[in-house]
Parts: C-alpha cells; sequence; structure tokens
C-alpha cells in the first residue's frame, strides 16, 4: 500500500508525493511529536480509498477506481521543511516520518461526493469546512493525474490536498475531523 499525496503551491500549481504507509496514524491514536519537530502545521484532507488496479485512468472513469472515502490529517515539520528547501534537496522528510498522516475509518461512497463536505477542529472551534467541489482538483481529475505517473493498486490511498494549512500547532491541541457532520477523527497532540 502507498499514499498518494497531493500538494498545491501558492498560484495553484500541483505535485504529487508517494510516501510509506510507515506515516498512517490510526485509529484515532495520539500523535506524539517527534522531537526533530520545533514548529509543527497540518493539512486537513479528504482521502480516497483505491478499490479497483488502474494505470492511466480517464477522467470520466475514474469514479469506478476508488469505493471509499475517509478524512484525514497530514503533519508537517515546518522548520525542517523549510532547511531542505533551502539547500536545493527534497522536502519529503518533513512529511513522511513515522505517524504522520493521520487516517479516519472509511466510509462507503452512496451519494454525490462533489457535495460532500469535510471539516477542520482545533480544540472544539471549527477552523475550516469545504466542501469536495471546493478542491482545487476534483477526485475525478487527482485520480486520473495521480495515474498517469503510478499504477493505482487495491487499497492505495490518495489524499486529496487542500489549500488551507493550519500552522504553530503545540502539545496538548485536540484535533477533530468531520465528514457530512460525523466526527471521524477525533485525538491529541501529545
Amino acid at each position: 500500500m502507498k499514499l498518494l499525496c497531493a500538494e498545491y503551491g501558492k498560484l495553484g500549481e500541483i505535485a504529487y508525493s508517494v510516501i510509506g504507509d510507515n506515516a498512517l496514524l490510526r485509529n484515532n491514536d495520539n500523535f506524539y511529536i517527534p522531537t526533530f519537530i520545533e514548529r509543527l502545521s497540518c493539512v486537513p484532507q479528504l482521502v480516497l480509498r483505491v478499490g479497483k488496479i488502474g494505470k492511466c485512468v480517464g477522467e470520466r472513469f475514474a469514479g469506478r477506481y476508488f469505493d471509499e472515502v475517509g478524512v484525514g490529517i497530514r503533519f508537517y515539520a515546518d522548520d525542517l521543511e523549510k532547511e531542505l528547501l533551502s539547500k536545493g534537496l527534497s522536502s519529503s522528510m518533513a512529511y513522511s516520518f513515522d505517524g504522520a498522516a493521520a487516517i479516519s475509518e472509511w466510509q462507503k461512497i452512496e451519494n454525490e461526493l462533489d457535495e460532500t463536505e469535510f471539516s477542520f477542529v482545533l480544540n472544539g472551534l471549527e477552523i475550516n469546512r469545504m466542501k469536495v467541489r471546493e478542491l482545487p482538483l476534483s477526485p475525478g481529475k487527482l485520480v486520473s493525474r495521480v495515474s498517469e505517473f503510478c499504477m493505482l493498486k487495491i487499497g492505495d490511498l490518495i489524499y486529496c490536498g487542500s489549500p488551507f494549512r493550519q500552522k504553530d500547532l503545540k502539545i496538548g491541541d485536540r484535533l477533530s475531523m468531520c465528514l457530512d457532520g460525523r466526527i471521524l477523527l477525533d485525538f491529541y497532540l501529545k
């Protein structure tokens, strides 16, 4: 299983990263901030679970390649990311460490995904809410684009990315995510 993650630039550019399943944080386990992180941020995201093998999938057929949806939070070591980029190095170490990708339980897709809404709550206060149709790339376009570079395999996870990034997280913060009003992720930073 691999995690295919969309990353958005400030001007709307898009790139994809592939990270290993060591980054998964499951079962609403608390996230223990590694000692190498001084500044931590996160990006709440919609996550698709691939249910069919595919390569170079056409956009109009992309919906056939994912069968379940969830929510996730990707963590970033901001200070490490900045340091690596300043040296002209890949910043993947800053977001592919153990536990850097929280994932919720899965929900079957039963209705039109475009109207599905997900929200991010920090310490009991809703910080960000968006509908799937507001993402920079629709899930169909994202699946199609990613499949040009990587063969999709059953069980792969596609983190859809988001232009929103919550900075300056700290020990004791409580992070929650909802999908259509139902809390699927709820854990603490330790």
